[in-house]
């Protein structure tokens, strides 16, 4: 009995040890410097003199250099800041709907700016980045954002979108998850190195690269 238990026991633990390296591999492969470039692509990344996997057939490949750990943290410090104090924004919007609905309570109020406050921050991550190719702190630091296998293109709309609503979403609209994500965010992009590949990147199917000299 005690046999058939400790073969369970263990069966049980490489199970969850394969499903962990399946995981891994999962990351591996949707990272800028560990993934194999798709089919068509003329796009490899570098970062920190690691050089990532070439693109698989002739032609003429560019080389994308990405972001440093601490151009990333120090873009993301920027824009905490005027992110925060563009909240001003849906901050006197929601006053003036508390004011017209409820002059005397702060409920509306609340509701009101958590709302607008992500619909706010989703319009400044996807209208930056889809039309300047970055956020303020981005662009300030010498970053941007790119397509993950066309480094030389802006991403899309719909890129710029998804990439900023869910910065939106896990940022602000989740209260507890906004926190977690305040507290772990600069964790992960100071020990996560020589590149931190986010999951809104890893999404958004972008990555951040350094802009070319001029």
């Amino acid at each position: 009995m005690e046999t058939l238990e400790g073969g369970r026991t263990a069966a049980g633990a490489m199970d969850r040890a394969a499903r962990r390296e399946r995981a891994r591999e999962g990351q591996r492969m949707r990272h800028p410097l560990t993934a194999e470039p798709p089919e068509g692509s003329r796009t490899a990344y570098a970062c920190a003199g690691l050089a990532g996997r070439a693109p698989v057939g002739g032609g003429e490949v560019a080389t994308v250099e990405l972001a440093s750990t601490g151009r990333r943290f120090a873009a993301m410090v920027i824009d905490l800041a005027i992110a925060a104090i563009s909240l001003a924004a849906p901050g006197t919007l929601a006053s003036g709907i508390q004011y017209a609905v409820d002059p005397d309570g702060q409920g509306y109020f609340l509701l009101a700016f958590w709302l607008l406050g992500c619909v706010w921050l989703t319009f400044y991550g996807a209208v930056f980045v889809a039309l300047w190719g970055g956020t303020p702190g981005l662009l300030l630091t010498g970053l941007r954002v790119v397509r993950l296998w066309d480094g030389h293109e802006r991403p899309t709309w719909k890129q710029s979108f998804r990439r900023a609503r869910l910065l939106a979403v896990v940022g602000w609209l989740v209260p507890l998850v906004n926190l977690v994500a305040f507290l772990s965010r600069p964790l992960r992009i100071l020990t996560e190195r020589p590149y931190h590949h986010s999951v809104i990147d890893i999404a958004a199917r972008t990555a951040i690269a350094r802009r070319p000299a001029r």
